[in-house]
């Protein structure tokens, strides 16, 4: 029978705990694998919940979005594209007639006011328009006049083209201190045309499409004939 010397016991002991402690941290390890595979697992299901929240969320304002089309506020931009249709201001002069931007407010004329009508809508906006008798005033005209108010204001109002109707018209836009200006001015026939929005500077490139669509139901009246005087007895 083989002897067994202390060193030959002490050695297997210490291997045996060696074995004991690898096999314990191999435990740890595991462990810890496993809570980190828990904790990704649990992670990747808040993401996904998340994700399909999100995406119902889209679903459901996409339907909305179909269904009424982009939310509009009274008076602002989609507002007034959206009532183009709607009721027509006509001039009691007979000077011209329009659909003004719907939900804005016609308010009464101020004293002095060379406007023929005022317009108000949200955030400062306004919509002013005056039509007035020419003595023949062509376009080329009304261009030379303008250009020679910008000179004498020393002023750059970046003059350019648009339509209003059929008509050609003078489209100005003026920087002022808490607000923009957009101007048409046209003639036709005996009657020269000068219509103004007064914007927020911030919201100017949203709204001037819309105006421009807006100045689409501008039509331009005649001036009418003075009534006849009285026959001298």
């Amino acid at each position: 029978m083989a002897l067994h010397s202390p060193s030959d016991e002490f050695m297997q002991a210490s291997a045996a705990r060696v074995r004991l402690r690898e096999k314990a941290e191999q435990r740890r390890l595991e462990t810890r694998r496993n809570r980190f595979r828990w904790i990704l697992y649990v992670f990747a299901l808040l993401l996904l919940a998340a994700l399909v929240a999100d995406l119902r969320g889209i679903s459901r304002r996409l339907g909305e979005f179909q269904r009424a089309g982009p939310a509009a506020r009274k008076g602002d931009a989609a507002d007034i594209a959206g009532g183009l249709g709607g009721a027509r201001y006509v001039d009691p002069s007979g000077r011209f007639s329009v659909v003004p931007p719907r939900h804005w407010v016609r308010v009464a004329k101020p004293v002095h006011s060379f406007f023929n009508v005022v317009f108000q809508g949200p955030y400062g906006m306004d919509m002013s328009i005056q039509a007035v008798a020419t003595n023949g005033v062509t376009f080329d005209k009304l261009v030379e006049n303008l250009r020679r108010v910008e000179r004498g204001l020393a002023a750059d109002t970046h003059m350019d083209f648009a339509y209003v109707g059929p008509h050609r018209a003078v489209k100005r836009s003026a920087q002022l201190f808490k607000t923009k200006l957009l101007m048409l001015d046209f003639v036709t026939g005996d009657l020269a045309h000068h219509v103004q929005f007064s914007v927020p500077p911030a919201l100017y490139d949203e709204y001037e499409p819309v105006f421009l669509r807006l100045m689409q139901t501008y039509e331009p009246g005649r001036l009418l004939p003075a009534p006849d005087a009285p026959a001298a007895p």
